[in-house]
C-alpha cells in the first residue's frame, strides 16, 4: 500500500529542505539532534490568541527538568496531559514537538506540560523514565501553583516518548499515583525485538529505519536489549492489569507498528480499557503531517476527541 498522498507531499517537502531523513548513520550525536529541530521546524505556527505557553523548571538534587507549558485560556483549574516527546531517546525536544502540544492543549482544552527529559546516550534508562515519572508526580503535587486539576490527569508520549508514557502507567500503579484518566500511546517504541515483522517487512517509512532504532534503543538500554526490565521495555511488564484506559494511534508504513499492536493485545488481555487505530498510508511521526494529510488530521482529531472524553472536557469552539 502507498503512502497517503498528503504524507507523500510532506516527505518530499522534508526531503527537499533536509535531505534523506532516514540516512543518519553518518551523522554525530549533536547532528542528530541539531537535524531532529530543523525537522521540527518545518510545520512550526505561530500559537493561536486562545493558548498561553511559558517555560518553567522541575528543580531536583542534581539537575533540573526543562518543562514547556501550554494552557488554554481559561480561567479555574484544568485537566492536564503530561506529554513526552520523541526523538529515538537521543534527539527530540519540546521546542521540537511544539506544533504537536499547542495543537493538543488548543484541541483538548487542557493544560498540556511538554517534558524535556534527560537524554540517552549521556543519561541512559533510567534517567529519561525516571523524569517522566517525576514531571507526572509534580503535576500532581503542584496542582493548585499549576492550576490543574488533581483528579483529571493523564499522560500521552510519541515514539520514544510513548515508551516513557507507558512505563508512567506502569509506575503510577505500581507506586500509588498519580491516578490517570488515560495513557495516550503514539506510534511507541515498547519493545526491543527489532525482528517483528513490521521492522522486517515495513521497511517504507521515511523517517525510521531498523538500523536507527538499533542505535536507540542500544543509547537507551545499558544493560541490553534482552533487558526483562518491564519499566524500560513496558512490552516485557510483568503484569499489565489494573492500568488506566489506552490510546494507542500507529501508522501502517511504521517499522514500529507491531510494537503498538502487540501492546494493545496485552492490555486488553489483562483487562484494560483499549482503544487502538492505525492509520492508513501513514508513516512514523505522521501527525506532524496533519496540514498536508486529511487522513492524519482525522486521526489527530480523534485522538483529541479521546482525551476530551477521558478528561471530562466539552468540544472546544474552534479546531486549529
Amino acid at each position: 500500500m502507498a503512502f497517503d498522498s498528503g504524507i507523500q507531499a510532506y516527505v518530499d517537502r522534508a526531503r527537499r529542505a533536509l535531505g534523506d531523513m532516514a540516512g543518519l548513520r553518518a551523522l554525530s550525536l549533536t547532528q542528530r539532534r541539531i537535524r531532529a529541530d530543523r525537522y521540527a521546524a518545518l510545520v512550526r505556527e505561530p500559537y493561536p490568541d486562545t493558548l498561553q505557553v511559558s517555560d518553567t523548571y522541575i528543580v531536583l538534587p542534581g539537575h533540573e527538568i526543562p518543562v514547556r507549558v501550554y494552557r488554554p485560556c481559561t480561567e479555574g483549574p484544568l485537566p492536564a496531559i503530561v506529554y513526552l516527546h520523541g526523538g529515538s531517546f537521543v534527539a527530540g525536544s519540546p521546542q521540537g514537538h511544539d506544533f504537536i502540544t499547542a495543537s493538543l492543549a488548543c484541541n483538548t482544552g487542557a493544560q498540556v506540560f511538554s517534558v524535556h527529559y534527560r537524554r540517552a546516550p549521556e543519561n541512559p534508562y533510567p534517567a529519561p523514565t525516571d523524569d517522566a515519572y517525576e514531571a507526572l508526580c509534580w503535576a500532581l503535587r503542584e496542582a493548585e501553583l499549576l492550576g490543574v486539576d488533581p483528579e483529571r490527569i493523564a499522560v500521552a508520549g510519541d515514539s520514544a516518548g510513548g515508551n516513557l508514557a507507558a512505563a508512567c502507567a506502569l509506575l503510577a500503579r505500581d507506586r500509588g499515583g498519580p491516578r490517570l484518566r488515560m495513557q495516550a500511546l503514539i506510534y511507541p517504541t515498547l519493545d526491543a525485538d527489532l525482528d517483528t515483522p513490521s521492522y522486517l517487512n515495513n521497511t517504507e517509512d521515511a523517517f525510521l529505519t531498523r538500523e536507527a532504532m538499533a542505535f536507540a534503543l542500544n543509547a537507551f538500554l545499558p544493560s541490553g536489549l534482552d533487558t526483562r526490565d518491564g519499566y524500560a521495555l513496558p512490552m516485557r511488564a510483568p503484569d499489565h492489569a489494573g492500568l488506566p484506559p489506552a490510546y494507542l494511534l500507529l501508522a501502517d508504513h511504521d517499522p514500529l507498528l507491531d510494537d503498538g499492536r502487540h501492546y494493545a493485545e496485552k492490555l486488553h488481555a489483562a483487562g484494560n480499557a483499549v482503544q487502538l487505530r492505525i492509520g492508513a498510508g501513514m508513516i512514523h511521526g505522521f501527525l506532524r503531517a496533519r496540514r498536508l494529510s486529511a487522513t492524519a488530521d482525522a486521526e489527530f482529531h480523534l485522538l483529541c476527541a479521546a482525551l476530551r472524553q477521558a478528561l471530562d472536557l466539552p468540544q472546544p469552539a474552534a479546531r486549529w
